[in-house]
C-alpha cells in the first residue's frame, strides 16, 4: 500500500524497558479529535493544531495518532528491516508484546536522528488483518529524563473505540472539494486520500488517485521551489521521476508551487503522470499531489488542477 508505506517513514517512534504498572497522568481520557482513539495526555502537553494528538511546543515533542487502513502485519514489518531503517537513521531499541483494553498490540522503542537532533519515540502499534492504529510518542534525547516515562505511560493508557463514528475532515485546518470521479476515500491521520469513485485501495494502476496533507512540524525553507521539486522527487513508489513543468501558483492568498512530473510504478514500470501543489505559510506548508497512468493523464490532470484551485484553509 503506497500511503501506508509512505506514512510510516513519518511516524516511526521509540522506547525503553517495559513495566506497564507505571502510574497514569492524573487526567481524564478524551478521544483525540478525528480519530476513534482515546488516552490521557501528559500534563503541559496541549491539543496539536497540524496533526491529530498532543504537543508539547516548548519541548519539540509530540503525541501523535494514526489510523491505517491496512493490515497490522503488514503495517509492522518494516519494523524487521533493520536495513530500511537505517536508510532513515531510525534504530529499534526494544520491542514488545502488549495488551491494552484487550486489544493485543507491539511497543516499540526506537532512535532516529533528524536535522541534526537525536530522538527517542516511544510506538505503540494495534491492529488486525483490517486496519492499524499506531501511537507515536515523540522527543528529543536531550529530554528523556524529563519526558520519556510520563511519555510511555500516556501511550499505555490508549483504547481505540473502532465502532465510534468520526467524520473524515474532524480536526483538519483546510478544505477541498471533490471533482469528477474522485471522490473523498480514507484519511491518514492529517492526510486525506481522494480515489475513483472512493474505491480504496484502487482496483486498477491507471486510476487517479489524489492527497492532500498539511506538514506535521515547523520547517525552515530557505528556498521553496528547491524544497517542492526535492519533495515530488521523494515519491517511494515512482521511479525515475523527471519534472517537466514547474510554475509559480497562488491559491487561497498562499504562494507555492505546481509541478507536473512523469515516472514509472516502482512495481510494474507503468508510466505514471505526477501533478503536485505545494503552498507555503511562514514555516508550514500544504502539499497536494495526483498520480494517475500516463494513458489517462488528459482528463484527470484537468480534474487534479481543478481539485487544487478548491483548497481553501479553515479560520480557526
Amino acid at each position: 500500500m503506497k500511503i501506508l508505506r509512505v506514512f510510516l517513514f513519518l511516524i516511526l517512534p521509540a522506547f525503553n524497558g517495559c513495566s506497564y504498572a507505571q502510574e497514569p497522568p492524573k487526567q481524564s481520557a478524551a478521544f483525540v479529535s478525528g480519530t476513534r482513539i482515546r488516552l490521557i495526555p501528559p500534563a503541559d502537553f496541549a491539543p496539536a493544531t497540524q496533526f491529530p494528538g498532543y504537543q508539547l511546543e516548548s519541548h519539540g515533542s509530540s503525541i501523535m495518532i494514526t489510523e491505517i487502513p491496512g493490515p497490522f502485519a503488514e503495517t509492522t514489518a518494516g519494523f524487521s528491516k533493520p536495513s530500511e531503517l537505517m536508510k532513515r537513521n531510525m534504530t529499534i531499541l526494544d520491542k514488545q508484546e502488549v495488551k491494552l483494553d484487550g486489544q493485543n498490540g507491539l511497543l516499540f522503542k526506537v532512535a532516529q536522528k533528524a536535522y541534526e537532533t537525536d530522538f527517542l519515540k516511544w510506538l505503540l502499534v494495534l491492529g488486525d488483518e483490517k486496519e492499524t492504529a499506531m501511537i507515536t510518542a515523540t522527543f528529543p534525547k536531550q529530554y528523556e529524563g524529563e519526558l520519556s516515562e510520563k511519555m510511555k505511560a500516556s501511550v499505555l493508557t490508549a483504547t481505540w473505540d473502532r465502532k465510534k463514528d468520526v467524520s473524515q475532515t474532524e480536526g483538519l485546518n483546510f478544505t477541498i472539494q471533490e471533482k469528477g470521479e474522485l471522490k473523498q476515500a480514507k484519511r491518514v491521520s492529517n492526510l486525506l486520500m481522494f480515489t475513483k469513485n472512493g474505491i480504496f485501495p484502487s482496483k486498477d494502476i491507471n486510476d487517479p488517485l489524489f492527497i492532500i496533507g498539511q506538514s506535521i512540524s515547523k520547517t525552515a525553507i530557505p528556498d521553496n521551489e528547491k524544497y517542492a521539486k526535492t519533495r515530488i522527487l521523494q515519491i517511494s513508489e515512482i521511479t525515475d521521476i523527471e519534472i517537466e513543468q514547474s510554475n509559480k501558483i497562488a491559491i487561497d492568498n498562499l504562494n507555492g508551487y505546481e509541478i507536473l512530473a512523469k515516472g514509472k510504478d516502482a512495481k510494474s514500470g507503468q508510466p505514471m503522470v505526477v501533478y503536485q501543489v505545494m503552498l507555503f505559510e511562514e514555516q508550514n506548508y500544504f502539499l497536494m499531489q495526483g498520480l494517475v497512468g500516463s494513458k489517462n493523464q488528459q482528463s484527470n490532470l484537468e480534474i487534479f488542477k481543478e481539485m487544487a484551485r478548491t483548497f481553501k484553509r479553515k479560520k480557526l
